[in-house]
């Protein structure tokens, strides 16, 4: 009896050191998490300079007035161009975005205009992009999804603008001639469907507009949700017409924007004591670097060839 006592003294005691060492070893952890990260000193024109330096290898740049990430014009992802196996590998991959592939025929050339809205990992975002085929195609063949599209060149670039809203608010208004017109508002989540865009494309004369026009129509727009003017056009999309990827399971889904919300949720817990998105990625760098690396690759995961 006495023994069976003293051994279960022992392993009490035991138990309880092993426990002091957890409980100190985590509270440090939690103690330095807390603790102030000191940012450098410099001005919001120093912060957005480097920050911008930061996302120049991603192919992205920093916004500070509208304090929204966009894709840069001379950004690597304009050599892979764009196609429908990029849609497919796009939930997988945390993207969880509505996507409405315009084809149309102009010129000898199929082409391809296409919108995306949704949650791109840790952000909400919108796309607008232009893309041809330069050889002579049946439609048939140019609908394959194994098909890659090229990124128009700058002769070929529209003028685009886009207004992306999340039930009724302005996310962030982008304009200008572009191959591939984006914003993205990092730890903001969303559902697609909570999500519209008016987008506004000028075309160079009127036989281009009636070929995107047809191609619209195609794609199942009725004209309540499009607007003409000269060779403007203007396209209110809430929700897509075109079938969606096969990926987009409501599995996948599901699974996928608890992680996105998840994410969302710990980038504004670890940021919430800094206010402008230099200071927060410093200090995402150093508290969250897991978080920090998703939103580095968020470029990179949008093109299957991006590691190449």
């Amino acid at each position: 009896m006495e023994l069976g006592y003293a051994f279960f003294l022992l392993l009490s005691y035991v138990i309880l050191v092993l426990l002091g060492i957890f409980v100190y070893e985590h509270w440090e952890t939690w103690r330095k998490r807390r603790q102030p990260i000191q940012i450098p000193m410099m001005t919001d024109q120093e912060k957005s300079r480097r920050l911008n330096e930061l996302l120049m290898p991603a192919g992205f740049a920093y916004d500070s007035r509208l304090d929204i990430f966009y894709s840069r014009m001379d950004s690597w992802q304009r050599k892979f161009g764009y196609g429908r196996i990029y849609d497919e590998a796009a939930a997988p991959l945390n993207m969880i975005i509505d996507c409405e592939p315009i084809y149309f025929e102009y010129e000898n050339k199929k082409w391809l205009i296409e919108f995306w809205k949704g949650q791109y990992g840790i952000t909400t975002g919108g796309e607008v992009g232009v893309y041809y085929l330069p050889k002579r195609a049946r439609m048939e063949e140019a609908l394959t999804p194994e098909l890659v599209y090229r990124t128009v060149e700058d002769e070929d670039m529209l003028r685009m603008q886009a207004v992306l809203w999340k039930n009724g608010r302005q996310l962030y208004y982008r304009r200008g001639y572009h191959w591939w017109l984006t914003g993205f508002v990092l730890g903001e989540y969303s559902r697609p469907e909570e999500l519209e865009m008016d987008i506004e494309l000028t075309f160079p004369n009127i036989p281009m507009r009636d070929a995107f026009l047809q191609g619209l129509h195609r794609a199942g727009y009725e004209n309540r949700e499009l607007n003409v003017q000269g060779t403007v056009v203007w396209i209110h999309f809430s929700g897509p017409h075109t079938r969606q990827p096969m990926t987009r399971t409501r599995l996948i889904s599901a699974v996928k924007q608890m992680e996105n919300k998840r994410n969302c949720r710990l980038y504004r817990k670890v940021t919430k004591d800094y206010d402008n998105a230099c200071d927060k990625m410093l200090v995402l760098q150093r508290r969250a670097p897991g978080l920090y690396k998703k939103w580095e690759q968020m470029g990179r995961s949008r093109f299957l060839n991006g590691d190449d």
